[in-house]
């Protein structure tokens, strides 16, 4: 246990403040793309199918499918049915969780005495606070999103070429999942067709515009048109 003492109440305020818990989604993000088939990325208008053999909640599942062709077509693509599309664009999202350690400060009421140099060598004594710094135990959930787009070849025989690839993680201590993955979505289709060459770290607030203007969308009743 470590031991530091503060005279000042506003600096033990300070420090209350300083250790409020993260409010935003650190994401890690990672693209590939097959360059022979997609040198530019996917050209405006292309269509694709959506698929998944994610196992679980079926309308969780359901949600973010929809989620997805929501945000292709705020892109400029077309949705079309299995077989009848360009590409086919499968997914999968999940949740790891583990845990960790830290020292958190606890403040505790002190009276004590302090010295300050001046000309006359003053000093003075007065309350003020005494910090401990304990350890406790946390858990960071990692949620976890991927995409891959294929395209079938051949008349004869079907053969899916892997197309593009991309993979989203995002880490929190908030252990919903279903709220999480709206930022992975937004995150890996910002760089959708496109090659990151490397991990790409990035930090979603929580408040992010585009996370809500997807939910906006999404949850709009059927058939409503925008003026």
């Amino acid at each position: 246990m470590k031991f530091r003492s503060f005279v000042s109440i506003g600096l033990a305020i300070f420090f209350l403040g300083s250790c409020a818990k993260d409010n935003s989604l650190r994401v890690t993000t990672n693209t590939f793309a097959n360059k022979e088939i997609i040198p530019h990325g996917f050209k405006k208008g292309s269509s694709f199918s959506i698929s998944t053999k994610q196992k679980g909640d079926p309308l969780f599942t359901k949600e973010v499918s929809q989620k997805i062709a929501t945000i292709l077509k705020d892109k400029g693509f077309v949705v079309k049915a299995n077989g009848d599309a360009d590409y086919e664009l499968n997914f999968s999202f999940g949740m790891e969780k583990s845990i960790h350690v830290r020292d958190v400060p606890v403040y505790i009421p002190d009276y004590g005495c302090w010295h300050y140099h001046s000309c006359h060598g003053c000093c003075g004594c007065g309350y003020g606070y005494r910090v401990a710094y304990v350890p406790e135990e946390y858990t960071l959930f990692n949620k976890i999103l991927l995409i891959e787009v294929f395209k079938e070849t051949g008349l004869v025989s079907k053969e899916r070429i892997p197309v593009w690839q991309g993979t989203a993680q995002g880490y929190e201590e908030n252990s919903d999942l279903r709220d999480g993955v709206d930022y992975l979505l937004i995150t890996v289709f910002k760089n959708f067709g496109k090659n990151t060459q490397k991990y790409v770290k990035s930090r979603m607030e929580k408040n992010d515009e585009s996370v809500t203007r997807l939910r906006q969308r999404y949850f709009q009743p059927v058939g409503y048109q925008e003026k």
